[in-house]
């Protein structure tokens, strides 16, 4: 059902970025538990009294986009002793995807499983981003009402586990999230979290970092916005995403890479990586779950999930027919499979699982093909919204697993 033709599965045994941390934490030399390192020639060159390591992270600076910049960024390319291509985990989203590098292990082990999440003690979806009720805009309602982020994602923390080794972590990322519900999940063992306005502000600062602490253990973990937030309003082939990649690629070089003191490059590691890419989700691919009765009095609610990999709960007995439905009617656009067969086959990781895994993923998972999206009326009702009001849509997305959305860079310099 899964094939290699059209998807690229999740590679957590050594390809992964979810096997990002093990890989930062054997080139300190810090013991970690979680999934594997990555395959050796993705960090052995790079080795040898490693004391310092940042990870720039570029939200959906997919493998095809990061190559596109090629002209405009050769320097990348020269100083790069490590240039690979990696997977993004399944399913392909950002809340998902950075629990990942926070965590060192696979969507189904920390527990962080989508945009929506069913939280059956309050019989509501949450959407992750804002830990509100996926209905209404309500801010951290979930957390009013009592879950304590700290304590949502099922693992230790990374920055715990470095910690705990005596190798402090600070996190960079955009002041309006930085003490977010999510920012607290992801920032458990983190010494300091730093608020950047720009990415050239992000750059200046990581940079002033390594030189305040010249000679000293240290892991930076600095995450740029930007990108995803273009490529979801132009899609991954508008100039303005071109340009945006370009622009944060000459800032990384000028403010940080070229800057930075012979002191403060002293074995020191610099990654460049991506949680996700993106695809275009053109409106004659999008189903509209209204359009399918049949589909909708089989479903006890709303999806969870994505609209690019939905997980669907069934009414009780339905399962077998909601399968069979999108087999027969959606095939094209999608494939589906009951929940318990996606775990089996390690989709979201392998075990062991957290406990609520099995329950956030519902009866059935599905994912898209090509450029599709299974939409809500609720969502139906705000795209058409948004073009009435704006002009525009969310004309590319991720969240599946298509060689677009599943596919990043991850490229290793070495400062010094």
């Amino acid at each position: 059902m899964i094939n290699s033709d059209d998807f690229l599965p999740a590679a957590y045994a050594d390809g992964s970025i979810a096997n990002i941390p093990a890989t930062i934490a054997t080139l300190l030399d810090t013991p970690f538990e979680g999934l594997p390192p990555l395959r050796p020639p993705a960090w052995q060159p790079l080795n040898g009294d490693v004391q310092r390591v940042v990870l720039v992270l570029v939200d959906a600076l997919g493998w095809d986009l990061l190559q596109g910049a090629r002209s405009r960024a050769g320097w990348l390319w020269q100083q790069a002793l490590v240039q690979e291509r990696l997977t993004s985990v399944f399913p392909s989203t950002t809340v998902a995807a950075l629990s990942s590098v926070w965590t060192g292990v696979a969507p189904a082990r920390h527990g962080l499983v989508g945009l929506r999440l069913l939280f059956p003690e309050y019989a509501v979806l949450g959407q992750m981003l804002s830990m509100g009720p996926n209905f209404i805009s309500a801010p951290d309602a979930l957390v009013r009402a009592g879950t304590e982020p700290a304590d949502f994602l099922e693992v230790a923390g990374f920055a715990e586990q470095l910690a705990w080794a005596g190798v402090p972590t600070y996190a960079y990322k955009s002041y309006s999230f930085v003490d977010s519900a999510l920012s607290q999940m992801h920032g458990r063992g983190v010494r300091e979290s730093v608020g950047i306005v720009t990415a050239a502000d992000m750059f200046l600062r990581v940079r002033q970092r390594l030189e305040e602490t010249a000679g000293e253990r240290l892991y930076i973990s600095a995450y740029w916005h930007a990108v995803d937030t273009l490529t979801h309003m132009y899609g991954p082939d508008h100039p303005a995403v071109a340009a945006e990649v370009s622009a944060v690629l000459q800032l990384l070089q000028e403010e940080l890479v070229s800057a930075l003191s012979p002191a403060a490059r002293a074995n020191t590691v610099l990654f460049l990586t991506a949680d996700h890419g993106q695809v275009n989700t053109p409106e004659e691919q999008e189903i509209y779950l209204d359009d399918h009765p049949a589909l909708q009095e089989m479903l006890l609610m709303r999806p969870a999930g994505e609209p690019r990999t939905p997980y669907l709960y069934a009414r009780q007995g339905r399962q077998a027919g909601v399968v069979a439905y999108i087999q027969e009617h959606l095939g094209q656009a999608m494939v589906a499979m009951a929940a318990e067969e996606a775990l089996a086959a390690g989709l979201l990781g392998p075990e062991p699982h957290a406990p609520q895994t099995a329950l956030r993923v519902g009866d059935v998972v599905a994912t898209m093909r090509e450029g599709h999206v299974l939409l809500t009326p609720e969502e139906r009702a705000h795209q058409r919204a948004q073009q009435r009001d704006k002009g525009r849509r969310m004309v590319a997305r991720h969240g599946g697993m298509t060689p677009g959305e599943m596919a990043v860079p991850w490229f290793g310099l070495r400062l010094g």
